[in-house]
Order: C-alpha cells, then sequence, then structure tokens
C-alpha cells in the first residue's frame, strides 16, 4: 500500500473511530436522560397510588392529601426540566473524556477544530 492510500486509510478509519465515539456518548447521554425520566415518574406515581389509596380509605384530610399530590407533582415537573441539561452536560463531559484519551497525533487542527465546533 502506498504511503497516499495508507494516510488515507488512517484518516478514514479516525473519522469513523470518532464518529462511533459520539454516538456511544449521545447514546450513554440518551439512557441516562431516560433512566432518569423513568426514576422521577415512577417515584411520582407511587407517591400519587399512595395518597389515592388514603383518599379512598376516607382515612385522611382529603386537602391534605391533594396537596402532598400537588407537591409531588411540582417536585416531578422541576426535575423532569433539568432533565434534557443534565443529558446535554453527560454528552459533554463524555466528548471531553473521549478527547482527553485521544493521542496527540490524532487531534485535529486548531483550525479544523474551530470550525467543527457549532
Amino acid at each position: 500500500m502506498s504511503d497516499t492510500a495508507s494516510g488515507q486509510f488512517e484518516n478514514v478509519r479516525d473519522v469513523l473511530i470518532n464518529a462511533i465515539e459520539v454516538e456511544l456518548a449521545m447514546m450513554n447521554a440518551a439512557v441516562s436522560f431516560w433512566q432518569q425520566w423513568i426514576e422521577h415518574t415512577s417515584n411520582y406515581v407511587r407517591i400519587a397510588g399512595v395518597n389515592l389509596s388514603s383518599i379512598r380509605s376516607n382515612g385522611n384530610d382529603p386537602n391534605q392529601v391533594l396537596m402532598e399530590v400537588v407537591d409531588a407533582s411540582r417536585a416531578t415537573a422541576r426535575l423532569m426540566t433539568e432533565l434534557p441539561k443534565k443529558a446535554a452536560d453527560a454528552f459533554l463531559s463524555e466528548l471531553d473524556a473521549i478527547e482527553r484519551r485521544r493521542p496527540a497525533s490524532s487531534k485535529p487542527s486548531a483550525k479544523r477544530r474551530a470550525r467543527a465546533k457549532p
């Protein structure tokens, strides 16, 4: 294989490796997002279910129980609005870790990095 072909092969290989690393970072962030979404939603469902049972049993003050459900709903909504930022932060952190692990010889030039950023 000629030096030019070998160099092109290495460039294509580096691009494919980089694409896979970015895709995996994105998928990890997405999985983290959905895990947290499920966790927060499950917690709300549990609290709402307990409070609904409490209302049905007529043993507790319905107004107090409803306020607890509203508080749980508010807390869940607040947590849910934070999830996209947390996922984006996790993605960017993983990209930074990928960049730090990459050998200096395979890092793009400063000009290339500047064009690649949004």
